[in-house]
């Protein structure tokens, strides 16, 4: 892939983080890193988009399905869930 040079300036903590990865060089692990960080944010937009989008045809959520999705949102991230049961 054809390469571009740029000039960065890195807070401290982030140049020994990338230097403890080790093995590559940083040039490497920053494209990789910078790489997976637009790949997550062209991921949130297209999710912001399609709740756009069912917002326009179903009607924005009530107070109380938003908490009640916050609430799912919560157990599947702490592991709460056993995968059985219903939401």
């Amino acid at each position: 892939m054809k390469k571009r040079r740029v000039t960065l300036n890195l807070d401290e903590d982030v140049v020994e983080a990338l230097e403890a990865v080790g093995g590559r060089s940083m040039s490497s692990v920053a494209n990789d890193a910078l790489r997976e960080a637009l790949e997550v944010a062209a991921h949130r937009a297209a999710l912001r988009e399609w709740l756009d989008e069912l917002d326009q045809k179903h009607g924005a959520p009530s107070r109380e399905q938003r908490a009640a999705a916050k609430a799912l949102l919560d157990a599947v991230e702490h592991g709460e869930l056993d995968g059985t049961s219903a939401a």
